[in-house]
């Protein structure tokens, strides 16, 4: 007796997702997520869902680290008159509020030329939305 109820169990179970699967018009519902399925010792696929966040780099510091980070010669690439210029953070001045939420802070930056640039980038909510040079050794545009 006790084996019969299993075997309806096991048969009510292994058919129950089929049927509704077929109730929705034989479409499953998935996850918003892309599902990563993995088949398990048993009869039902087990579904896992996987989900990827992408974080924002908190001020210049962070945004330098991150576009350094994915350049192939883990330096910072900017373009200047036509030309690709790889630099070097040397160091990061103090912060300024500008008002409005923004701040702006300066880096010192060694170019592969041995010139030493100033840059300004303007942050708004702690990304940066800007950034340009404004000294070069010293001397202002």
């Amino acid at each position: 007796m006790n084996t019969r109820i299993l075997i309806v169990l096991v048969a009510a179970v292994s058919v129950t997702p089929t049927a509704f699967g077929q109730m929705y018009g034989g479409q499953q519902i998935q996850p918003a997520t892309q599902p990563a399925q993995q088949a398990t010792s048993g009869s039902q696929p087990m579904t896992t869902t996987t989900t990827t966040k992408t974080v924002q780099p908190a001020g210049v510091k962070g945004y330098l680290d991150s576009q350094m980070a994915n350049s192939k010669d883990h330096r910072f690439h900017m373009t200047v008159n036509g030309k690709d210029l790889p630099l070097t953070p040397v160091r990061y001045h103090e912060e300024r509020k500008l008002g409005g939420g923004k701040t702006q802070m300066a880096v010192d930056m060694e170019g592969v030329d041995g010139k030493v640039y100033e840059m300004n980038f303007v942050t708004s909510g702690g990304v940066v939305t800007g950034g340009k040079i404004v000294k070069v050794n010293g001397r202002a545009l």
